[in-house]
């Protein structure tokens, strides 16, 4: 009821922020997008029983969806699927989207949304599990402004599919892997048949591609299988030859 009571007296709303209300269901939230249009931003987080969010389909000139709204925080709301992208295909001005946690969420998410949003700057995909290189590549092709992503806990995402990202979305500033442990970034010593040591790790391929992004910000703590005993001097001596000095572990 409160919901709907927001959305029908507050209709000169720019900003709505409501966090675990998890007794709000999907009528709630439409009465909130169909009538308040000036709605900038949006947070809808923890919303457990949402299954879509966005305006619809535009079907007159007088049924205005809040073409005003820039950022959408979706963070928890788990009960979100991959068909939930119809929805907001009339955001034309969105430029920031998280749907961190909602784990129900795959790679054709990540297709459709970069397709019908290529205006996206910031994008927040955290503990998405369930998506691949699949997605960085649409990515990298398909959002050719984007500022800053985070892909933290994506579990699937291999550095073969970074340095894809990275040679494709030259604007990318900030990119945040935390946690991605399958990326083994440091490694660690192996030893062959013939006695020889070698070091082996994520890190050492990431860099090649490194020398040609604009990254300001890399976040690739807790990217280790191991703790190795010893640092990889010359993955770090690279990063620092690159101008990426660690501020505290991993995070460059």
């Amino acid at each position: 009821k409160s919901g709907v009571a927001i959305g029908q007296n507050l209709t000169e709303l720019e900003t709505f922020h409501g966090r675990d209300n998890y007794k709000v269901t999907n009528n709630s939230v439409d009465v909130i997008f169909q009538n308040c249009k000036k709605l900038v931003q949006a947070t809808f987080w923890g919303f457990i029983k949402l299954t879509h969010v966005g305006p619809g389909t535009v079907t007159t000139p007088t049924d205005l969806s809040p073409n005003n709204l820039v950022l959408l925080n979706l963070w928890g709301c788990i009960g979100l699927t991959d068909d939930c992208v119809e929805r907001l295909s009339t955001l034309t001005n969105l430029r920031s989207l998280c749907v961190s946690e909602c784990h129900k969420l795959t790679d054709k998410f990540v297709l459709d949304i970069t397709q019908i949003l290529p205006q996206l700057l910031h994008l927040q995909m955290r503990y998405l599990k369930r998506i691949t290189d699949e997605s960085l590549n649409a990515i990298s092709v398909r959002l050719s402004e984007l500022f800053s992503l985070d892909v933290s806990f994506c579990t699937k995402l291999t550095v073969v599919g970074l340095n894809e990202l990275l040679m494709g979305c030259r604007s990318l500033s900030e990119l945040r892997l935390y946690s991605c442990s399958q990326l083994n970034v440091e490694g660690g010593q192996v030893t062959d048949g013939g006695g020889n040591s070698r070091r082996t790790g994520g890190g050492r391929q990431l860099v090649q591609v490194l020398r040609h992004s604009s990254l300001a910000f890399l976040d690739l703590r807790r990217c280790q299988q191991h703790q190795p005993f010893s640092r990889d001097e010359q993955f770090l001596n690279t990063m620092k030859e690159l101008g990426y000095n660690e501020a505290m572990a991993y995070l460059f």
